[in-house]
């Protein structure tokens, strides 16, 4: 019914009436997400702002359904594989219907870009999964491009960090180019020219018609050594066991590892994310003393036989958190000379355990720097262990 309403008000009609009468009728309990974005966009035909109330009912609803991080945002919803083949569902599609009818009641709301965002990283080869959300994705994405891009780009951008001007591009037409402007970390750690205040202001001015896309990063290098470990979208955890006598790997009462020389020990990561991530590398750095181990070549001698790497089990749990795949959840991994790497182009929330083997091959106190797993392309959420110390004798 839902989906009738919002085929009509497409076609022009004004069926405002008719939708806020199913929704009374209906209420929350019986209408899926799917159906409320229908009735949202139906309402929208409504010309003189009667069903206002139920308009703003509904969305403060859907804004508590709503998986949010700085960069993207997705509503989850499942019917069971069942519900999946008979009724055509999945969250890419739930996503997009919502988005469209974001787009008619609120086109300024941030979440408006988040879910575009969402729904590109979904994006293989060009498509989405099937179908059903190819057909809603594009009609949402092209909603989203006929408001946001409604001026054709024309303008200039300047920037200044404080009284110091950085510089500035012009742009003219709509184009994916980019261009960067890199700022030196000792002009930001200069003194500010306000005496009273040391904190500076980076001001990005747009001059002329279009829409301005902008990024900000920092780059820097951390004056200790001795990270703590932090937590912006991932938990990370590593620990150390021995492959062949539990006496050649030790954990001493202040936290420093003690590794028997030539001896193989086992890396294991674990990786905990609360929120849905797309292009994910998980990079473990090795101890300067060690070396990693490819026990799919031909020679290498561990118990270890099946893979460099162990698989995710079904019965670990870790902060309550199951993990996703049984299988493996990395798509590609590497083992390098200093460091372990895993990738992942989409995650779901869950606890991720992975892990490869080393040997300590060269004696001495080495200092090991954190594990971190970041978003490649939003690498602000990001999260890693401690630094740690190993001593190899």
């Amino acid at each position: 019914m839902s989906y009738a309403l919002y085929v009509r008000a497409k076609n022009g009609q004004n069926v405002a009436n008719d939708a806020s009468q199913l929704f009374q009728k209906t209420g929350f309990n019986k209408l899926s997400l799917e159906a409320l974005g229908w009735l949202l966009i139906a309402l929208s035909t409504d010309t003189n702002n009667a069903k206002k109330p139920t308009i703003e009912t509904i969305y403060k609803h859907l804004k508590g359904k709503v998986s949010e991080t700085s960069e993207t945002a997705n509503f989850t919803t499942s019917y069971g594989d069942d519900g999946q083949s008979v009724m055509l569902h999945s969250d890419r599609r739930t996503d997009a219907i919502l988005l469209e009818s974001l787009l008619y009641i609120d086109p300024n709301s941030t979440l408006c870009t988040k879910l575009c965002k969402g729904l590109q990283a979904h994006k293989v080869k060009g498509a989405w999964k099937s179908t059903q959300e190819n057909c809603f994705v594009l009609i949402a994405l092209d909603k989203y491009f006929h408001i946001k891009e409604k001026e054709t780009p024309d303008f200039v951008a300047n920037i200044w960090l404080d009284n110091d001007y950085c510089g500035q591009h012009r742009y003219t037409g709509q184009t994916t180019n980019t261009h960067v402007v890199n700022i030196p970390m000792k002009a930001i750690l200069s003194p500010s020219s306000n005496a009273d205040d040391n904190n500076k202001n980076l001001i990005l001015h747009k001059e002329g018609s279009g829409r301005l896309y902008y990024r900000i990063g920092l780059n820097y290098a951390p004056s200790n050594l001795h990270l703590n470990a932090v937590n912006f979208g991932f938990k990370v955890e590593r620990t150390y066991i021995a492959v062949d006598d539990s006496s050649h790997v030790k954990k001493q009462s202040d936290g420093t590892w003690k590794f028997k020389l030539n001896e193989k020990i086992k890396v294991i990561l674990t990786m905990i994310t609360t929120q849905r991530r797309y292009h994910i590398a998980l990079v473990d750095y090795l101890p300067a003393g060690c070396e990693p181990l490819n026990t799919k070549l031909k020679g290498t001698i561990t118990g270890d036989t099946e893979s460099s790497v162990s698989r995710s089990k079904r019965d670990v749990f870790c902060c309550g958190l199951r993990p996703n795949s049984t299988i493996g959840w990395p798509d590609h991994e590497n083992l390098r000379d200093e460091r372990a790497e895993a990738f992942r182009s989409l995650l779901w929330p869950g606890a991720y355990e992975w892990s490869y083997v080393l040997r300590a091959t060269c004696a001495g106190t080495f200092i090991v720097p954190p594990a971190k797993a970041e978003e490649m392309y939003s690498p602000e959420n990001f999260g890693r262990c401690a630094t740690e110390k190993v001593i190899i004798d």
